[in-house]
């Protein structure tokens, strides 16, 4: 099992994220600030889609485990909301989680974010939080709600 969810990650990191780095200079770095607490970034891959995802630790029911997700994006037109400065996304997408923990529990899930990202005018930082399903796939399977908040500079 644990070599099969390996397998799957790492194919999809090579399906996306060298198409996506050439397609479109919009890289960012930065932190997640809730489950996974941890690294967040995002590739720009057009002007409304993007792959984002985290790298870190989701402690829960005192288990602590480690956990790699990866979102497709799709962006609707920010002048849909109205405010005063900045820019303020909604998104919407879907993505997958892979967890491991000390005792060799895995776990695949799948994410479908809804969100907000806010861009600050003349600064390349950008704040984003999201909620929606989060549905895991292996034993013990799931269904629960799943929400992230965090920070990115973009390069």
């Amino acid at each position: 099992m644990k070599k099969n969810i390996f397998s799957l990650l790492i194919l999809t990191i090579l399906l996306t994220a060298p198409g996506s780095v050439q397609a479109q200079n919009d890289v960012a770095l930065g932190g997640e600030l809730i489950n996974p607490v941890g690294l967040s970034y995002k590739f720009g891959i057009s002007d409304n889609s993007a792959i984002t995802g985290a790298l870190g630790l989701i402690l829960e029911e005192g288990n602590t485990f480690v956990a790699f997700e990866m979102n497709y994006l799709s962006y609707r037109n920010p002048e849909s909301i109205n405010i005063k400065s900045g820019h303020l996304s909604p998104y919407f997408g879907v993505g997958l989680s892979v967890g491991a923990s000390p005792d060799s529990e895995e776990s695949l899930s799948i994410r479908i974010p809804l969100g907000l990202e806010y861009t600050i005018d003349d600064t390349p930082f950008e704040l984003y939080m999201d909620i929606g399903p989060f549905i895991t796939v292996t034993d013990p399977q799931g269904f629960t709600f799943d929400s992230a908040l965090g920070f990115r500079y973009r390069f």
